[in-house]
């Protein structure tokens, strides 16, 4: 209804180009999913994005696959060979800044957005539309038991684990009950990584710390 333009366009579509219209979902008049994917293709996306030996860390999703720890990939353009391989914490190249590190570690806007994005999908698909969570564990969750499953990873930055320890604290004492915000996290281990005092975007958690069953 706030975008009256672009539902006629939309509408319009989907009445005379309906061959392409396979990634719009209706729910019913008022409430329609216009995404990238189509539920097949999400499907095949989430088994990897959910998959241990991959993307799916105890802390978040990496931002790069741990598979690439033992196969780099490699690209030789010009005569000169390129590599990217899985770092779960700082960088081992200057390039960047040199502490700036997506080849790996754990971002929390990327995962807050989503944890949105299941949410957005799962209001749409519905409860018939389950996913193993994880890969492999015979474990079928509707996208709302997903997204909540990578909430409470996430949360577990800041909580102390088994042993008494924050992941998100590393090897180092913080003072009792101060929590940083660090700019991202080992995508192993989970301990805080770059900027620890000016990172507002981490402080998505508490959404999501909001969101959480009671």
């Amino acid at each position: 209804a706030q975008l009256p333009g672009f539902a006629k366009r939309l509408r319009w579509f989907m009445d005379n180009k309906s061959q392409f219209t396979s990634t719009v979902e209706e729910t019913d008049a008022n409430d329609t999913l216009f995404a990238i994917l189509e539920p097949a293709q999400l499907r095949r996306l989430l088994d990897r994005m959910f998959d241990e030996a991959e993307f799916f860390s105890p802390h978040g999703i990496r931002s790069v696959s741990a598979y690439h720890r033992e196969h780099p990939f490699s690209i030789r353009v010009d005569g000169q060979s390129f590599l990217t391989d899985y770092e779960p914490g700082e960088s081992t190249t200057a390039l960047f800044g040199g502490n700036s590190n997506w080849r790996g570690p754990v971002w929390m806007p990327v995962n807050a957005l989503l944890v949105e994005s299941l949410r957005r999908f799962g209001r749409h698909l519905g409860s018939a539309y389950t996913i193993e969570v994880p890969a492999g564990s015979g474990r079928q969750v509707t996208l709302a038991d997903a997204a909540a499953e990578l909430s409470r990873r996430l949360v577990s930055l800041f909580l102390p684990d088994a042993a008494g320890q924050i992941p998100a604290a590393g090897d180092r004492d913080w003072p009792p009950g101060v929590l940083l915000f660090h700019e991202y996290f080992h995508g192993d281990t989970g301990a805080g990584l770059g900027a620890s005092h000016q990172t507002g975007w981490t402080a998505l958690v508490a959404p999501l710390i909001l969101a959480a069953p009671a």
